[in-house]
């Protein structure tokens, strides 16, 4: 090793390994602050150096740049990867409440669907007053066994910690037949809460894979004969009042023509639609509905990123 190389080395180790800045480490090898420079770039080119990024959060922010680019979306937002189901379902809430509550003072309105990952974001939700804000269930609820999960008890958790005003959706999310949805269909309240719901400035909803793993099947809403139904008729996900197929396309059953609430179609014309999801078992239900161009804002779990 000749002199040179020495010096590349003893400059590279004060500087990388003892945190000497380059001028202390010019003046301990007799040297020029440029000549350290180059020694050091010298030290990183040959190999003797060799520097690696592997900080996760740098890494998680190129692969969320990447999904952006590759779907057309203004935002993506991925947690990190996380030991249990439950932890990824916080994780997730936790970067829906921090997305949202900075864009609360652009709107007026926040559209909120149903679930279990929806109620960690309520959870997550700080005590910040938004005073010009109103929140408005997407779907109905009044039937969902756990309480916590549903559309109504969302929306007033929200208010509480917005301290802003609520509306409620006083109606189940699946009728029990079609005459009661007709029912439904007919009464003015539940007109006056859809249309709130279709006019919302911005929304934010749960995607589930129906025949996987959804709410509407944790809660037991589908029967065996529901499910082939679905299967024959290729659904492949859930968002609020709609199932679609592979082609992001809404698809009727029996369960679907019996929902109540804002529909895929509606989704459409609202400004800013943001979906939250966790588990793997969802990301095929979400890569399909990518398609459409529908979502604007996409927060979810390294699972579902590694296979998006």
């Amino acid at each position: 090793m000749n002199n040179r190389d020495k010096m590349m080395v003893k400059a590279a180790l004060l500087f990388y390994k003892e945190n000497v800045n380059q001028t202390e480490i010019a003046k301990q090898l007799g040297v020029s602050r440029p000549t350290v420079a180059t020694l050091l770039k010298e030290a990183v080119e040959r190999g003797i150096v060799k520097i690696s990024i592997q900080d996760s959060e740098i890494m998680n922010f190129e692969q969320q740049e990447l999904l952006a680019k590759k779907y057309g979306l203004k935002t993506v937002l991925i947690s990190s990867a996380s030991d249990s189901e439950d932890e990824a379902k916080q994780e997730v809430g936790n970067l829906c409440a921090t997305f949202v509550e900075n864009h609360l003072k652009k709107i007026n309105s926040l559209g909120i669907g149903w679930g279990s990952t929806l109620n960690k974001f309520a959870e997550a939700a700080s005590y910040r007053p938004f005073e010009n804000l109103s929140i408005v269930p997407l779907i109905g609820g009044v039937d969902v066994s756990n309480v916590k999960n549903q559309s109504n008890h969302l929306a007033f958790i929200l208010s509480q910690k917005y301290n802003c005003d609520v509306d409620y959706f006083y109606a189940p999310a699946i009728a029990e037949s079609l005459e009661m949805k007709e029912t439904f269909d007919k009464s003015q309240f539940i007109n006056n809460i859809i249309r709130k719901g279709k006019n919302v400035d911005m929304a934010i909803t749960a995607v589930g894979n129906p025949i996987e793993s959804s709410s509407y099947r944790k809660l037991g809403y589908f029967s065996k004969k529901d499910i082939q139904e679905m299967q024959e008729k290729h659904v492949v996900g859930d968002i609020l009042a709609t199932f679609f197929d592979q082609n992001g396309q809404a698809v009727t059953t029996n369960i679907s023509q019996k929902m109540i609430g804002v529909t895929l179609e509606d989704l459409k014309n609202i400004k800013e639609v943001v979906v939250v999801a966790s588990g793997k078992e969802k990301a095929s239900s979400i890569q399909h509905l990518l398609q459409q161009s529908i979502i604007d804002h996409l927060i979810i779990d390294a699972e579902i990123a590694a296979t998006l």
